[in-house]
């Protein structure tokens, strides 16, 4: 669960060339932001120059078509072969002289004059603009439209002549008209004295948007000339922005006076935006951002003046994609973007040789600090780099190696040398089993040196082949009975069966001392009351004090152990027990708190005190100890013996009735139990990973291969040869060993034979056993080791012999 939470791990190359790459953009990024913020507000700002240069621009043009027209017409009133002809009729002086005027003037569509009577006379240039030649069904060779309108018996005649270059007619259309000039409002609102200009309107006669100028030359003739609002269309271009750009001039009540953009007078979806923002003047003469048709534009509304004596409201307004005005800005920025990945890409080969300079480096260090990790300290070596931090952090790395080596073997030998000493501890604790772990680990290397030399396919699992391992089985040699440190030393060291602290046989001696008292002061006491027995009662006391001397000379030869307990020895010894003496002092004074407490336990208050009869030798209930917990100390251990119920049995007969040795039943648990601390000890240290194979290889020796053997009842399949090596070892250093208190040593011959049969009965390895005769490591072990009484003759063929 916890791996799953673990932080991702990239490598240092990946993080170096993925900083570059972030560190790059983001500047690229950041800088292209802060330029296409304010190249978005520079494009603002030119969408809104464009817009106020456009309506200024047409804002002159129509004041410049203004004072034109007026001018025009103001020199028609000092044109008197115009007002003549007029008046006198025929027309053609008129015709010329308006077409000579119109030639000189591109934006003239058409000069007039009307007289009051009807008459009516109009020259329009058919070059004025591209919608007049179709709104008049012109050819292309006709130049001119001269419109007259005469009036016959009270009805009004239209006659249409079309006329080239030179003033010649091509064509001519008579019709009737109702065109009524007197009732015209150019003609009815014309002053003598000063120029009258109209509001835009739709000219009839083409269907087109325009304005007027009138002058009355008199007070039945009125001249004028008109203008079309659709010369203003090219003003309104915006060059900048030809995809999206729509511009209009428009009045207040809706009507389209000019237009870029779009079919002529066709409303589109900008105009009617453009018309609506119109009506709200807080939005005049300022860039706005509105939405037409789900697209973001930018619009502009400015208020016109078309006449100066007009009272109509006209406006300009202009209208542009948002996506086109900032078009150059998100090209250029995309080619910015473009440009830094492209910088970015080119630059990642060389950010990656530059990575090597820092990554091999990382890694040989890695390598390293894997030496280190698996404490390979003198194979760290320096790892040269021109960048000075690794290169320091290389010298710091094998610099460290050193000091952690050399702390290690300090620390390595100083536990050595502990360990050692708690072997040397151990031995010294007790005489009689001293030098016992300083041997074992003799025979146990030499044998394990033997097997590892061996080429015998049986000795393949000792694999011995590092100065770790070897350290382990050493230590494990050393340690194989450091649980002897929490056994009693008396018991250890218990040299006759009545050893308990002291030897208990001093204590029966004087009991015997009593009854050979007593036995002499029977006799003195007869001799006083029977003088004349005095020869019989000292022959009864001279047999009396040899018996005496005789039964505790048995029971002191009982005590020492060397023997093996006949049935007939049993009998007497319990017959020896059944004598009794008398005891008149109190044995319960002078005993210590824990005497008296186990004491308490086992006599009631009803018994008598002193003086009292008792027993030479005696089980006493003080004499036992019952076992409080026979699991809480090993517990958890895999343990399979099973403690005695009794903790400790001192009584005398039982002690004396021991068959062999000195050691009781409870005794050789408590000794057997030094193996179980053993273990505990080992398994409960912190070892290292390179020792953790020494409880496995100290806590087996006295196991056995049938599975007899303790603590665990391990059999073959579970001993490791390792672990068997040590069992052989302390066993044959036990048997010929000459300082055990129970026994005498054995010569070698007598110890290899009694291995044999061990052999035999699965307790030893068989191998083990004829790698440890074949190679001679017995007969290395007691040269240096053995007094040179035990060296006698080995035939090692019959040892070896049916194994």
């Amino acid at each position: 669960m916890q791996s799953n939470l673990m932080p991702e791990r990239f490598s240092i190359r990946f993080t170096i060339v993925s900083l570059f790459v972030f560190v790059v953009l983001f500047v690229a990024f950041a800088t292209i932001a802060t330029g296409y913020y304010f190249d978005v507000k520079h494009a603002r700002q030119a969408a809104n120059d464009q817009f106020i240069h456009i309506a200024h621009r047409s804002k002159e043009k129509i004041e410049h078509m203004e004072r034109m027209g007026t001018s025009l017409v103001k020199s028609l009133k000092y044109d008197a072969t115009i007002v003549n002809a007029i008046n006198e009729q025929p027309h053609d002086v008129v015709v010329s002289h308006f077409t000579e005027r119109m030639n000189t003037n591109d934006h003239l569509f058409s000069l007039f004059a009307g007289h009051r009577d009807g008459a009516y006379i109009e020259v329009s240039n058919l070059d004025a603009t591209a919608g007049v030649r179709q709104a008049w069904q012109a050819k292309e060779n006709e130049r001119w439209v001269v419109n007259y309108i005469t009036v016959h018996d009270g009805g009004r005649i239209q006659k249409r002549d079309y006329l080239d270059n030179a003033l010649n007619v091509t064509r001519s259309q008579v019709n009737g008209t109702g065109f009524e000039v007197n009732t015209r409002p150019w003609f009815t609102s014309a002053k003598l004295q000063a120029v009258t200009s109209s509001a835009p309107y739709q000219l009839s006669m083409v269907e087109l948007t325009g304005f007027s100028f009138t002058l009355g030359l008199d007070d039945n003739v009125v001249v004028g000339a008109s203008m079309l609002l659709s010369s203003l269309d090219q003003l309104l271009a915006n060059n900048h922005y030809p995809l999206t750009s729509r511009a209009i001039i428009f009045n207040s009540n809706g009507l389209l006076l000019a237009q870029h953009g779009g079919k002529d007078h066709e409303r589109t979806a900008p105009h009617q935006v453009l018309m609506d923002l119109a009506n709200d003047p807080s939005k005049f003469q300022s860039l706005l951002e509105v939405k037409i048709a789900g697209q973001d534009y930018f619009a502009f509304i400015e208020p016109l003046k078309m006449t100066a004596n007009s009272n109509s409201n006209e406006f300009i307004g202009l209208a542009v994609s948002r996506s086109e005005v900032l078009a150059p800005y998100t090209e250029r920025s995309l080619v910015a973007v473009g440009v830094s990945i492209l910088v970015a890409l080119l630059m990642l080969p060389v950010v990656l040789v530059s990575g090597r300079l820092i990554v091999n480096p990382m890694r040989e260090l890695a390598k390293q600090n894997v030496r280190v990790q698996k404490r390979q300290y003198q194979s760290v070596k320096h790892i040269k780099s021109r960048i000075v931090e690794i290169n320091d952090l290389s010298a710091s790395l094998v610099s460290m190696s050193t000091s952690i080596c050399d702390y290690q073997q300090a620390q390595k030998d100083l536990l050595d040398s502990f360990i050692k000493l708690i072997a040397q501890a151990i031995d010294d604790k007790s005489p009689y089993t001293g030098g016992h772990c300083e041997r074992v680990p003799k025979i146990a290397i030499t044998l394990a040196q033997a097997a590892q030399q061996s080429r015998d396919p049986v000795f393949k699992s000792i694999k011995f082949d590092t100065e770790e391992q070897w350290r382990e089985f050493k230590i494990a040699a050393w340690l194989h009975d450091c649980g002897k440190i929490t056994t009693p030393e008396h018991i250890v060291d218990k040299g006759t069966k009545l050893e308990a602290i002291y030897n208990r046989i001093h204590e029966i001696r004087m009991r015997f001392e009593v009854l050979l008292r007593d036995a002499e002061i029977r006799c003195l006491q007869g001799c006083l009351d029977a003088p004349h027995k005095q020869q019989d009662l000292h022959q009864v006391l001279a047999q009396e004090q040899a018996q005496i001397r005789d039964d505790f000379a048995f029971v002191a030869a009982c005590n020492v152990g060397g023997e093996f307990m006949s049935d007939a020895h049993l009998a007497r010894l319990k017959s020896i027990a059944e004598q009794t003496w008398m005891r008149y002092l109190d044995d319960r004074l002078g005993l210590s708190p824990m005497e008296n407490q186990t004491l308490s336990k086992m006599t009631t208050a009803s018994e008598p005190s002193v003086p009292r009869v008792e027993h030479v030798l005696a089980d006493k209930p003080e004499h036992i100890r019952i076992r409080e917990n026979s699991t809480s100390r090993f517990e958890g251990f895999g343990f399979t013996m099973t403690a005695p119920e009794i903790e400790q049995n001192l009584g005398e007969v039982y002690n004396l009735s021991i068959g062999r040795g000195t050691l009781t039943e409870e005794d050789r648990y408590i000794i057997q139990e030094h193996i179980s601390s053993t273990i505990k000890m080992l398994e409960t240290l912190p070892l290292p990973p390179e020792l953790s194979r020494v409880p496995e290889y100290a806590g087996a020796h006295h196991e056995k291969l049938d599975g007899t053997g303790y603590p665990r009842g391990l059999d073959e399949s579970q001993l490791s040869m390792p672990a068997r090596i040590m069992a052989l070892a302390d066993v044959f250093e036990a048997l010929t060993a000459s300082d055990r208190p129970y026994k005498s040593a054995k010569t070698l011959s007598e110890s290899l034979k009694i291995m044999r049969f061990m052999v035999l009965d699965k307790h030893l390895d068989k191998d083990l056993f004829k790698l440890f005769i074949s190679e001679g490591v017995y007969q290395q072990y007691a040269q240096e080791f053995l007094d040179p009484s035990q060296w006698d003759e080995v035939d090692k063929d019959q040892i070896l012999a049916g194994l």
